[in-house]
């Protein structure tokens, strides 16, 4: 009888990403009956056998989840067991929270939050998250999820998570087509090739997008000043490629009633030239500022010219036909524009 020689065994390439990720940041793992996920503050995380887990488990989730509760704790946490967290109460709920707010804000942009979802008792309060689990609110775990994200923005967690998270969602941009319904792959979201998540509606392009910018005459070329790095030129688009879920309507000047994000907290700051005429014409609204430029008064944000509230009655400049020159080289949908809505909230 032929006996082959077996060299080579198989293993989930999403377990060796997030292997890889725990090996990278000093982790080691191990896997025992005896405990779903504990840390033993000296490098070692164990987790549960594989049947221990529910259906929906995956061991890529279980060393996420902790990691996440590393960068709640701080980088002190490494040296803490079980992360500083209690096992004998509910007095460290606030910091189970946290963790899960940070992975479901991390995991997010890559279409990797529900596959990533949390297990066990603590489901309910994952899935009670908002599509922001960091924006301000009453819970007192957010402050703490805030931290953590800063923390995941620093060095060794930031190249590491970018790593694995990247990585993990190419995998499911290729098995997404091939899964069943009930797969675990199949909630997973596809992402434009820029790296938002794509728009839920197929009928939304690029091309009709308010960030899309001509770069020729012709129209032709569109760059993406959504996704552009800073100081960097904006990456190209086709015109009817898939938008992604940053899509906007492009708006125009009869639009500016409901924004008004130039006018108020978009920009601190409207300087007015000595030879400007607004400062001969309305020297009331020009002080003198703290830099020795001239420049109109935004007290509380609010443009001391800007009349309505944009729901009542419309934004509108008392001013309008002899605004300063800043405000008329001030274009509808142009950088500024789109920037100033962003800061107010108005973009994504």
């Amino acid at each position: 009888m032929f006996e082959r020689s077996i060299n080579h065994s198989y293993q989930d390439p999403v377990d060796l990403i997030w292997l890889k990720a725990a090996a990278d940041l000093g982790l080691k793992i191990a896997r025992s009956a005896d405990a779903f996920a504990a840390y033993d503050g000296n490098g070692t995380l164990t987790i549960a056998t594989a049947e221990h887990f529910d259906a929906d488990d995956c061991l890529a989730q279980m060393i996420f989840h902790e990691i996440c509760h590393w960068m709640i704790a701080g980088r002190r946490g490494f040296q803490l067991e079980d992360w500083g967290l209690s096992s004998i109460d509910d007095s460290d709920i606030v910091y189970e929270y946290a963790a899960i707010r940070l992975q479901a804000a991390l995991s997010r942009p890559y279409g990797l939050r529900s596959f990533m979802a949390v297990t066990t008792d603590w489901r309910p309060y994952w899935e009670s998250l908002p599509e922001d689990p960091l924006g301000d609110g009453d819970d007192p775990a957010i402050p703490l999820a805030q931290d953590g994200h800063f923390m995941s923005r620093l060095e060794p967690f930031e190249a590491v998570l970018k790593r694995a998270l990247s990585a993990t969602a190419t995998i499911a941009d290729a098995v997404r087509g091939a899964t069943e319904p009930s797969s675990l792959w199949s909630i997973t979201k596809p992402r434009h090739r820029l790296g938002s998540l794509l728009s839920e509606s197929d009928s939304l392009k690029c091309g009709t997008c308010a960030w899309a910018s001509s770069d020729d005459d012709a129209g032709s070329i569109l760059g993406c000043r959504q996704h552009k790095e800073f100081e960097q030129p904006a990456p190209a688009v086709k015109r009817d490629e898939h938008a992604c879920e940053k899509w906007e309507p492009k708006f125009t000047i009869e639009d500016c009633g409901s924004c008004g994000a130039c006018c108020r907290e978009g920009f601190d700051i409207l300087t007015v030239t000595d030879d400007d005429p607004f400062k001969r014409l309305h020297p009331e609204l020009v002080q003198l500022r703290d830099d020795g430029e001239h420049g109109v008064p935004r007290p509380d944000g609010l443009c001391v010219a800007l009349d309505g509230d944009g729901e009542a009655s419309p934004y509108r400049c008392r001013h309008y036909d002899s605004r300063p020159r800043n405000c008329r080289d001030f274009e509808v949908g142009e950088d500024g524009c789109l920037l100033a809505r962003r800061r107010v909230g108005l973009s994504r």
